[in-house]
């Protein structure tokens, strides 16, 4: 099946995942927005939509990325939009999937909502196709790309209105790049990634310690010294005029997030919840695989040990977990179908 019907299908998914969000919220689209009733946020963004959609708890992450969408100049941005923002200098620091969603900051407030939904829309049809692309270039088979579709990270981060799926495409183009040994091309997905969210330095950095194992030098600079420079200087920018803050607790001891958080799962949570354990484990495990090569290795070993070491603020709710490492779903599916050492590729899609 040519790429472009899995870019249809990622879309696809992507884009019902939200309609069934907003369907199960009395159609109200500013559902996605997830709006603490009792928080700082609700009276700035209530001024844009008078028929806001409130959530019980605190919220999550789409007012954070709507807010920084409509006023993504941090330096320009208005008191209350500060307020509003729960740590701006640690929100503002992943700053491309708002500046694209609300074009810099010049669509109206329903345009604005729109264009989060479109540009996640558009994030999972590009990891659908791009990871046809890859089982091409690797002889999978077309049930990796399945496999792929059904990565509870996707949906996660599609209908919470989060960063991740727009890093996670991009670090996938940029993986491809690296292995068809284009660097510059590599390390520019990898910069832009890296500016939709910080933590998919995990990605270039494995690649390039392969790169370095085999003293290729110059392409491992390319892949895992090039791409962290506009992020830094973006965050060194951002904390000089905002500040640190944010993002604390999202660490903590190997373990020590899954049984502080699963002491409060209910029965669905931690179903989820093992879910992620299974994944992060299954990451560990490929890590030690020799059958696999190095650069997957590698890269298994830093999701899986990122996941390992969050904390309970993301493990307390698994949904939040799965889209944190959206990544090793993909790395485990290749691991999974990966032709073993004597075994014929499978048919590619």
């Amino acid at each position: 099946m040519p790429s472009w019907c899995w870019f249809v299908a990622g879309a696809a998914a992507a884009g019902v995942a939200q309609l069934g969000f907003v369907a199960d919220h009395d159609g109200n689209p500013t559902a996605l927005l997830q709006v603490g009733a009792d928080t700082p946020t609700r009276p700035v963004i209530a001024r844009d939509f008078p028929h806001l959609w409130l959530e019980p708890t605190s919220g999550h992450d789409g007012r954070f990325n709507y807010l920084i969408a409509r006023q993504p100049a941090f330096w320009r941005a208005d008191a209350d939009t500060l307020r509003g923002i729960d740590g701006p200098g640690y929100r503002y620091t992943r700053v491309l999937y708002p500046l694209l969603a609300g074009l810099g900051g010049t669509l109206p407030p329903a345009a604005t909502l729109a264009g989060l939904m479109l540009v996640q829309v558009l994030a999972g049809g590009a990891v659908a196709a791009l990871c046809a692309t890859f089982a091409r270039r690797h002889g999978l088979s077309a049930w990796f790309v399945v496999a792929n579709l059904f990565n509870q990270g996707v949906y996660s981060a599609a209908v919470l209105l989060t960063c991740d799926l727009t890093a996670h495409a991009l670090a996938l183009g940029g993986w491809l790049c690296a292995e068809a040994r284009r660097f510059r091309a590599a390390a520019a997905l990898f910069a832009l990634a890296l500016l939709a969210k910080e933590y998919y330095a995990f990605t270039p950095l494995a690649l390039a310690a392969a790169l370095a194992a085999a003293r290729e030098w110059r392409a491992a600079a390319w892949v895992g010294v090039v791409p962290l420079a506009p992020v830094l200087a973006w965050k060194a920018a951002v904390y000089a005029g905002l500040g640190f803050g944010g993002g604390g607790s999202n660490f903590t001891r190997p373990g020590g997030g899954i049984l502080e958080a699963a002491a409060g799962w209910d029965v669905w949570l931690a179903c989820v919840g093992a879910l992620g354990v299974a994944l992060v484990g299954a990451a560990l495990l490929a890590a030690c695989s020799a059958r696999l090569p190095a650069r997957l290795r590698l890269a298994c070993a830093a999701w899986g040990l990122l996941g390992l070491c969050t904390g309970w603020t993301v493990w307390g709710n698994p949904a939040d977990l799965l889209r944190v490492i959206l990544p090793a779903w993909w790395l485990v599916a290749w691991a999974a179908f990966a032709p073993g050492p004597t075994t014929p590729a499978s048919r590619a899609p």
